[in-house]
Order: C-alpha cells, then structure tokens, then sequence
C-alpha cells in the first residue's frame, strides 16, 4: 500500500468514526404526534435513558424517538410499565359516519357512544400519574313508542395510576364523564382506580454507553462532546497532513525530473 493511500485511510477514520456512533442509535417508536413523543422521552428520562426525538421521516408531521442500542431493552421495558405508546384511540370526527351506508338508528348511537368514550379515555390520559383509562357507555335502546319512558344511560371508567394516591378523585372523574354523555347522571357514573407502583427514579450513577465506551450518566454527555472535538481535530490533522504530503510528492516529482535545470557551479 503506498503512502498516499495510508493518509488517505487516515483522513476517512474520523468520519467512519462518527457513522459507527451514528449506527449505536436505533428508532424505538415511530408515527407519533408531538404529546406523545415527549410523553415517551419523559418517561425513559425517568428510567435514565437517553432518548432523542425527531422528526419521523416516513410519516408527515410525525416524530420519532430514538435510544441507544445497548438501551432498547430497557427502554422497552419502562414503556411497557407505563402502557406507552398507547393505541390511537377513536375520536368523534374518526368513529361518526362509519360503517354501512344508511346505518341503522341503533348503529349510529352505538358509534356516537364509542367516539364519546375514546375522547374521555383521552381526556383522563391527559392528567399527569395516569397509566390509562378506559370509559364504557350504555345506552339505552330507541324508545319503541312515544309512551314508554325512557331507560337511563350510565357508564362505567377504569382509571390505572401511578402510586398509591390517585391524581383526579372519584367524583372529578364522574363529573367529566357524565358532563361529556348527555342525560347522564352523575351518580349512574362507577368509577374503579386501580393503583400500580410509581416508576423508580434512574440512579444517577447509572451506566451508559457510547460506541463501545462504558461511562456514568451523569458523564455521557461529556464524554460525546469530547469525543466529537476529537474526531474533528484528527480530521483536519489528517487532512493537513495529506495536504503536505502532496506538495511534497510534487516538488520532489520536479526536482526529479528529466527536464529539471541543475543549478551551474561557479568556478
């Protein structure tokens, strides 16, 4: 190999260098609007993962989150615990005017319910130390003649949170349920709150990675800008360094040549 393909080599490290960095991030979830994207990195910042977010170039308007290779495992590990991402839900405009059709009277209340739940199930998410939350509504069927009275509509919440204190008590919940169905009571609303263990705080010494380098959390943004610096100072010494090295070969190529004037001695 000759000399002008060893700086050459040298010169294309660094680069290298920082594509096998690049290559250590790996896309943990994709498609997501903007809540929800900064839903999922709160959420691994607590686990102390390091995640970054992202425009999501397969989807318009969409982000992305990525994390490090070595970290998936956990990364999946506390989203699992935290129900994230969670499923889209339908909301009015999605689930109103679907199916056949000339639906039935019975089919577009039916939708109306579902399209009503999802945006309460939305509404409930929304409150911080919630996991999920999931809202049924009854209602009753057309009245089969203008005498009979009407059944009474009611509705059931499945509330998940974070820790043994519940962030939105009983009574909050039925009030938004039973303000968002129209003539439901407040009393015909159950709420059930099921408490899960609060997600453990991340140690600060926790062990992160960079490339094959092993260092403290609370160090690794350190050690990725020192290692940037780095490679940008053996670039621009490699590129010197093949820079001089070619004036060299070209003065030598002149002083060599066939043609080149040797100086005259004086006598």
């Amino acid at each position: 190999m000759s000399r002008y393909n060893m700086i050459s080599g040298l010169a294309a490290a660094p680069a290298l260098f920082l594509c096998a960095l690049c290559a250590c991030s790996v896309p943990l979830a994709g498609g997501l609007d903007d809540s929800a994207a900064n839903q999922i990195v709160f959420t691994l910042d607590r686990a102390s993962v390091d995640a970054t977010k992202d425009v999501d170039p397969t989807a318009d308007g969409r982000f992305r989150v990525t994390v490090a290779r070595d970290d998936v495992a956990r990364a999946i590990s506390a989203l699992a615990d935290e129900g994230l991402p969670r499923s889209a839900m339908q909301g009015g405009l999605e689930s109103v005017g679907k199916g056949n059709l000339v639906p039935s009277e019975a089919a577009e209340q039916a939708q109306l319910a579902a399209a009503i739940a999802g945006e309460l199930e939305r509404s409930l998410e929304g409150i911080q130390g919630v996991v999920s939350a999931r809202v049924h509504i009854s209602t009753p069927p057309p009245a089969i003649d203008k005498l009979s009275l009407p059944a009474r509509s009611s509705a059931s919440v499945l509330l998940q949170h974070r820790g043994s204190t519940p962030p939105v008590s009983a009574d909050a919940v039925q009030r938004l349920v039973s303000g968002g169905v129209a003539g439901l009571s407040v009393g015909d609303v159950a709420v059930v709150m099921v408490s899960r263990p609060a997600p453990p705080m991340g140690a600060a010494g926790a062990i992160g990675h960079v490339g094959p380098i092993a260092v403290t959390r609370s160090s690794l943004r350190t050690l990725q800008g020192a290692l940037v610096v780095l490679v940008v100072l053996l670039a621009g010494f490699a590129t010197a360094t093949l820079v001089l090295y070619g004036r060299l070969a070209r003065t030598r190529d002149e002083l060599t040549s066939p043609g080149a004037r040797t100086p005259s001695r004086s006598p």
